[in-house]
């Protein structure tokens, strides 16, 4: 399995859904093993597991006191497209929002293309099962030939939105991640919105970029599939466990998955992991 970068650069803009700062991002070719690395100014913060710094409401790297937020979108768009190497300029404390989703991402690789390069592609796998448990939530990855991921959620307080996303490796692989997760926008219960602005969050937050979930069946826009929440999610570990900057040979079952619990995942794998 060949490393693969992008053909061409491509530029996206908008808010940051956390800030709502003006936030732009440039993303260019890299030559093969040079991994996912963001550059903030004059400051480099590759994509690994080691650089985050905060994992609140989004999963944020940061090197020397620079940091950048939300970059779980853009990284799962790199990984489910097969992009492992590639130089990611930052202009703004976060990755755009855009439209909640990794679509617009996935749609900016699609357009510019990517270019195979003469280097096997790292993989990381495990000898044996690891487990995180942290209060409701449960995630184990466990050694396998080719990735695999299932996602469940489940709420105390919205019964109705138990739902099971799953996805796996195969030859279609980057099409499907492109049809049936990127699509899937970050969500909030209509209770949390208040009180994340509250906390500073979600200042650029809107029902153009969210989908707001009222229980028990009203929704801010319509869903872009069922159990569009929970597809999400499974987006957003994918992005996180991206940060292990290599090819997943892993099948992985979450049980209400989170940021926190997803970087503290991906940091067990990396210890335990064999590459």
């Amino acid at each position: 399995m060949q490393q693969h970068t992008l053909a061409a650069p491509f530029l996206l803009e908008g808010t940051g859904i956390h800030t709502g700062a003006p936030c732009r991002v440039i993303v260019h070719p890299a030559g093969a093993d040079t991994g996912r690395k963001f550059e903030v100014g004059g400051t480099v913060i590759p994509a690994r597991v080691e650089y985050v710094v905060d994992t609140n409401r989004s999963t944020t790297l940061g090197r020397n006191n620079v940091r950048v937020q939300t970059v779980e979108h853009l990284l799962a768009a790199l990984y489910g497209a097969g992009v492992d190497n590639a130089r990611i300029e930052v202009f703004g404390p976060e990755i755009p929002i855009l439209d909640g989703s990794a679509a617009p991402f996935v749609q900016a690789i699609q357009s510019v293309g990517m270019k195979p390069q003469d280097r096997p592609a790292r993989q990381i796998t495990l000898t044996a099962p690891v487990e995180i448990a942290e209060g409701h939530t449960l995630l184990r990855a466990e050694p396998a030939d080719s990735f695999a991921c299932e996602v469940h959620t489940r709420f105390d307080h919205w019964p109705e939105g138990q739902a099971t996303v799953h996805i796996a490796d195969g030859p279609n692989f980057a099409e499907r991640f492109a049809a049936e997760i990127a699509p899937a926008r970050t969500f909030a219960f209509r209770q949390e919105v208040d009180a994340l602005i509250t906390a500073g969050l979600a200042r650029g937050g809107t029902t153009d970029n969210a989908l707001i979930i009222t229980p028990p069946e009203t929704f801010s826009t319509p869903l872009r599939r069922p159990g569009e929440w929970c597809a999400h999610k499974l987006l957003d570990m994918i992005g996180d466990l991206a940060l292990l900057d290599a090819r997943l040979r892993l099948r992985l079952y979450a049980l209400r998955p989170g940021h926190r619990a997803n970087i503290r995942l991906a940091a067990l794998i990396r210890e335990k992991g064999t590459t």
